[in-house]
């Protein structure tokens, strides 16, 4: 080679390395010099160990959650890793100290992380936010202490620690180093650092090395390395360089370490937690049920913020290398990648529309949007916790104020539950009545007024709550009673039967009836107990309690429809029986054939069309940088 085409291929070099090396510094209103001006006030981390109106440190927010942890006993610090830099790498795993449910069965497991990319401020406050919510309402009696005392969760506030120091030790200033397949408007380290800090100083004025460090998320399996070079590339000097190997980073080992903090085979919910576009990116594995269970959560989660957050899913079997495809494949669960706001930039709130501004969340709008992020997350978990199942029973002569007939569901085994029937001396027709019923989990959320009803946004559908008296009378003749269940039947007040919860505001309700006349059990050869319901994520019940359901690849199992079959819907339970003729608790059919696990045939068009359309018709509108993930 001449030294003419050395001496340019040298200049290329040190041009992609550093095509400007300037430092700006944010300000409100400023834009002379090297001032840039957001167009309103630069967020400062707070040393503040409560929560405040805007960002903590660092620091602050490890101090407030090994406060908790001192506190709480349904709290226990784990470190899980340590950085680049030898940091420690924290994760809390939320969940009472005997890890089953109150029944006593193995716990499910979720996973929520956070801070992977270094300049996203927002998702570390949004994840303390879910942990500090959850700390604060351990003792509702209710649908937080619900999750605490049957569910295992693991919360990682911030992955990538070494390059969240960095930006919040550079709170008002970036370097404005940029690849020359960068924008030129994007600074590249201090406050806008992404990567983690592999082969990289703490000095701001430093420019030899401020593109150096590897994009956390694009160094996991199944597809590393597979999107270069514009989505994930081997420059280290690239905004995505993907590492030299899959998880060879310290913070993904970590992070995969993470998840054996959940029982095993226990896993059946992951977010990593982003910023910004305002939607929720999941890969799509090719499990038709894992597909489906997944698409229904997200929708209860974008319902709950009133759909303000989009859904994109992507395309069977590609991938960037994300923590999202990591978990979904491996453990074929729900798995999202959450993008949080803005939508656009910051002019989304009166700011002025810098380049990269949507990675600087205004301090007034931190609070809001923490609340959301938690409301939309716990009921993701509450319904990876499992469809609910009919607990108890008890029907009570209003006048007499004796019970007439109860009976329980109990644990045998971690796979079956066994009907004990306590006490039944027969209805009498005419007769007033209280009938309680009891589920395991609660079924109704208890608002800040006091009401149980349900869930923020996600409303109930009135015909599918109801509970019906069936009987069969000795002609044959099938004979009904239907009682509706509304909001004001539901039990927020304690002490059980007849007019308490059982174990949670919301689990339990009481309605008063009178048996109708053609229901004369001398009449009758069957009598029984039907119940149509659905709990706080619109999901229907078990249809038959004997069984316990489970989550076994990427989909429910034990999870009975009306008519006995194995779904993922549920349906209407007619196990409890007044008088029992011993036929058969579900219709004697041919099931229908098990829903296929695996991809079908990628060729032609069908399916994967539209949602690669929709894909990259998402990709095609992001703004900016945030095509990035």
């Amino acid at each position: 080679m001449s030294s003419k085409k050395i001496i340019t291929a040298m200049l290329l070099t040190l041009l992609q390395a550093s095509s400007n090396a300037d430092v700006l510094t944010y300000t409100e209103n400023d834009n002379s010099g090297n001032n840039l001006a957001l167009g309103y006030p630069v967020p400062i981390p707070v040393d503040s160990q409560l929560p405040v109106e805007g960002f903590r440190s660092y620091q602050s927010l490890m101090d407030r959650h090994q406060d908790i942890a001192l506190q709480s006993q349904n709290v226990s610090p784990q470190t899980i890793g340590t950085t680049f830099n030898g940091r420690s790498i924290w994760s809390f795993i939320y969940s009472d100290p005997d890890s089953v449910t109150f029944e006593g069965l193995p716990e499910a497991g979720i996973l929520h992380q956070a801070g992977i990319h270094a300049r996203e401020w927002s998702t570390p406050e949004a994840v303390s936010g879910i942990m500090e919510r959850l700390f604060d309402n351990q003792n509702d009696n209710g649908f937080h202490q619900y999750l605490l005392e049957n569910m295992n969760m693991v919360f990682t506030p911030v992955l990538n620690v070494d390059g969240f120091i960095q930006t919040q030790r550079f709170a008002t200033s970036a370097q404005q180093s940029t690849f020359i397949n960068d924008p030129s408007d994007w600074p590249r380290d201090g406050r806008m650092r992404r990567k983690n800090m592999r082969n990289v100083d703490e000095v701001l004025t430093t420019t030899n090395d401020s593109l150096l460090g590897i994009d956390l998320n694009r160094n996991s399996n199944p597809f590393w390395s597979s999107s270069a070079p514009s989505r994930s590339s081997d420059d280290n000097k690239s905004l995505v360089h993907h590492g030299t190997s899959a998880a060879s980073e310290p913070e993904i080992q970590a992070m995969q370490a993470a998840a054996a903090l959940v029982p095993a085979s226990r896993l059946r919910f992951y977010i990593d937690n982003h910023s910004f576009s305002q939607i929720y990116f999941t890969p799509l594995t090719g499990n038709t049920r894992r597909d489906s269970i997944t698409a229904n959560v997200v929708t209860n989660m974008r319902l709950v913020n009133q759909s303000k957050y989009r859904y994109g899913p992507a395309p069977v079997n590609s991938g960037i290398g994300a923590t999202d495809e990591y978990f979904a494949y491996t453990y074929q669960i729900p798995s999202y990648t959450l993008e949080t706001e803005p939508l656009n930039n910051a002019t989304d709130y009166g700011g002025f529309g810098v380049s990269h501004d949507g990675f600087i969340l205004p301090e007034a709008e931190v609070t809001r949007m923490k609340q959301e992020i938690s409301a939309a997350s716990l009921i993701g978990y509450y319904q990876q916790a499992g469809p609910a199942v009919v607990n108890a029973i008890e029907i009570r002569n209003s006048t007499t104020n004796v019970v007439v007939f109860s009976g329980n569901w109990q644990r045998q085994t971690d796979t079956t539950r066994q009907w004990v029937e306590t006490a039944n001396t027969g209805l009498v027709t005419g007769e007033q009545y209280q009938l309680w019923l009891a589920f395991n989990k609660p079924m109704r959320y208890l608002d800040g007024n006091g009401e149980l009803g349900a869930y923020p946004n996600l409303t109930q559908v009135a015909s599918q709550n109801k509970i019906t008296f069936v009987g069969i009378d000795t002609n044959n003749n099938q004979i009904q009673q239907t009682l509706p269940i509304n909001d004001s039947h539901w039990l927020n007040n304690a002490g059980g039967a007849p007019q308490g919860f059982s174990r949670y505001n919301g689990d339990a309700l009481n309605i008063p009836f009178t048996l109708a006349a053609n229901l004369n059990a001398a009449q009758l050869t069957l009598f029984a107990v039907e119940v149509e319901t659905t709990d706080l994520a619109k999901q229907s019940i078990d249809s038959d309690p004997s069984t316990v359901l489970d989550w076994a690849q990427g989909s429910w199992s034990n999870y009975e429809d009306s008519n006995g079959n194995a779904t993922d819907s549920g349906g209407v339970d007619r196990s409890i029986r007044i008088i029992d003729d011993n036929s058969p608790l579900f219709p004697v059919t041919n099931p229908p054939p098990t829903p296929p696990t695996t991809p079908a045939s990628s060729g032609g068009g069908g399916s994967i069309g539209w949602i690669l359309l929709l894909f990259l018709t998402i990709i095609a509108n992001r703004k900016g940088n945030k095509i990035l993930l």
